[in-house]
């Protein structure tokens, strides 16, 4: 992954929608969303532990990670995470 953009609405959410507190992890992983040209999208989950992190970033108190194992479903792009009515939203830009 080139970089990580996270919204200071989606910190928001994360704090007190999700209940997340400083010093928590937040993984990004690739999950399996169907069929289609582009099969695996970009999952969050806010109760993971980091085994084997190829990739940590801090952000106000929360750290996003990555597992190795995760790793190519963010190769050459940036992950934008904002937030609107509907709750946490994931953009993937490639470079």
């Amino acid at each position: 992954m080139k970089s990580l953009v996270v919204s200071d609405r989606a910190i928001y959410s994360f704090k007190h929608d999700w209940g997340l507190e400083e010093g928590q992890h937040v993984r990004i992983y690739a999950k399996y969303a169907g069929g289609g040209s582009d099969a695996f999208t970009v999952g969050l989950n806010a109760n993971a532990t980091p085994i084997d992190p190829v990739w940590v970033q801090s952000i106000e108190g929360i750290h996003f990670f990555i597992e190795h194992t995760d790793a190519w479903i963010l190769e050459k792009q940036l992950l934008q995470i904002g937030c609107d009515e509907e709750g946490i939203t994931l953009d993937r830009i490639t470079y």
